[in-house]
């Protein structure tokens, strides 16, 4: 795995442990890979996961899980509430994840909305991934059993337990191993189908890159380069008539009245915003400048924490915002921390199980740390790749130059520090970090940054006008959606 040339015979290995293409600087910090997060083990987190413990998921057939212990258990119908295109969507689906969000929001401590609004919100969350799933599956995205494996592994990881506990845990509370790795399969689908469609299409021109950075080099100097933004965001519907562009503005200026003048705007979110980030009071989070739409920052520049503004019209309708926070960066500097690192990698298949593996690395981790072997020999006698001639040595490295999941565990490791085993999509990998240093970034290195800083900038209204398309083009047929 080094990066030097090496021999053809290991050469489809280690190319694959890298991704395709380096990346340079901040990858890391790309649109894709904060997709990735989002959409994947983090989403699924935050709908599974109550500490260490999985939410149960309920079936047909069950108490619902809003009733009192000592209530007798109520038998819930499974019916059809809408069909996708010819795809049902069912209230056993619905009911699932709407009792999922309402234990989320109760651990949150967010404010709860009313069931039935809820139910609405959900379903078109159904509705909209059942679309995309649909647009992915046509249109031949694929994901290999590798990645789902190594996805499925990362969220028993960030959930603390083995995939054998993962199994027995999600058989005894309802939910179900199957169901996981569904939900997993599609949410990497979704993200895969995305990325190709949203943020392939988003172009950066190079005058663009030039102003950013610039105004990075003015942000700097202020200090103003992180936000937290709330947002209501009245929908405008494709080839809208000039009637219901008036009629959307007035309802958002109804709202932006109702807030400057005392109104509760994270109430005014949940009971009126079309956003998904309604239910939780149209809070987008703090993050840097750069990751907020252009037309947003523009909007709130001048404006002090908790200001209102609005409404401004974008591709996706009428927003009204409030800025909910202004802080400026720990860091602004150019630089970007560069890891220096050696892995062993066993290879899984018939001939090894990611058990047998495991155990195997874990004994040999003992043994360095014990100093009976040093890393660079366990490396060169076990590894499995072509790294292993080089007593596993993978060099300096800059963010992004790793799959994630093994970047995200090397990036978790003190220097001098082994990892346990780690499961990516290659095999199980024992890591160990040698230093860290951080360099100043190159020209290249600084537009190719702020080329993805804009592209990030630019995901959220080219997914809105993207979903808007796919939606009008669908067939979407409520039926009643009974609590």
């Amino acid at each position: 795995m080094s990066k030097s040339p090496r021999p053809a015979d290991s050469a489809h290995t280690t190319k694959r442990l890298f991704q395709m293409t380096p990346k340079t600087a901040m990858t890391l910090k790309t649109v894709y890979r904060n997709i990735a997060c989002v959409l994947c083990l983090s989403s699924l987190n935050a709908v599974y996961a109550q500490g260490i413990r999985l939410t149960p998921s309920p079936t047909v057939g069950t108490r619902s899980q809003t009733t009192n212990d000592a209530a007798p258990a109520v038998v819930q119908a499974n019916y059809i509430v809408a069909i996708v295109n010819s795809e049902p969507v069912t209230s056993t689906e619905v009911r699932a994840r709407l009792i999922r969000y309402e234990q989320r929001l109760t651990t949150m401590g967010a404010p709860m909305p009313s069931r039935i609004d809820l139910s609405r919100e959900v379903l078109e969350d159904v509705i909209n991934e059942k679309i995309q799933l649909q647009k992915a599956r046509e249109s031949g995205v694929r994901i290999d059993d590798r990645t789902l494996d190594a996805a499925i592994q990362n969220f028993a990881n960030q959930n603390k337990i083995s995939i054998t506990d993962l199994r027995e845990r999600t058989s005894a509370d309802g939910i179900g191993f199957t169901q996981i790795r569904n939900d997993i399969l599609n949410q990497l689908l979704i993200q895969k189908l995305r990325e190709r469609d949203v943020l392939g299409n988003i172009d950066i021109n190079d005058r663009e890159i030039e102003a950013f950075l610039k105004a990075s080099t003015t942000s700097n100097q202020t200090g103003e380069l992180a936000i937290d933004i709330a947002q209501i965001l009245v929908a405008v519907p494709e080839n809208a008539s000039e009637a219901q562009i008036l009629a959307a503005r007035e309802r958002a200026l109804r709202i932006y009245n109702k807030a400057i003048n005392g109104g509760d705007f994270y109430k005014l979110a949940q009971e009126n915003s079309d956003a998904k980030d309604a239910r939780t009071g149209g809070q987008m989070g703090l993050r840097s400048i750069e990751r907020y739409p252009t037309l947003f920052v523009e909007a709130i520049k001048d404006k002090k924490v908790a200001d209102v503004v609005g409404p401004i019209r974008s591709g996706a309708g009428f927003h009204v915002l409030q800025l909910l926070a202004k802080e400026a960066p720990a860091d602004a500097s150019l630089t970007v921390t560069q890891t220096n690192t050696r892995h062993i990698l066993l290879k899984t298949g018939p001939s090894m199980t990611e058990a047998a593996a495991k155990a195997k690395l874990s004994a040999l981790k003992l043994q360095i740390e014990s100093g009976k072997v040093d890393f660079a020999s366990a490396a060169k006698a076990n590894s499995q790749d072509a790294s292993a001639a080089a007593g596993g040595s993978l060099g300096w490295a800059n963010p992004g130059l790793f799959v994630p999941e093994f970047e995200s565990a090397m990036n978790a490791l003190p220097v001098d520090k082994i990892s346990e085993p780690i499961t990516s999509r290659f095999g199980v990998h024992l890591i160990l970090v040698e230093a860290r240093k951080q360099i100043p970034l190159t020209n290249s290195e600084q537009r190719e940054t702020a080329k993805n800083a804009l592209r990030e900038r630019k995901f959220d209204e080219a997914f809105a006008n993207w979903m808007q398309d796919l939606r009008s083009n669908a067939y979407v047929e409520y039926r009643d959606l009974q609590q």
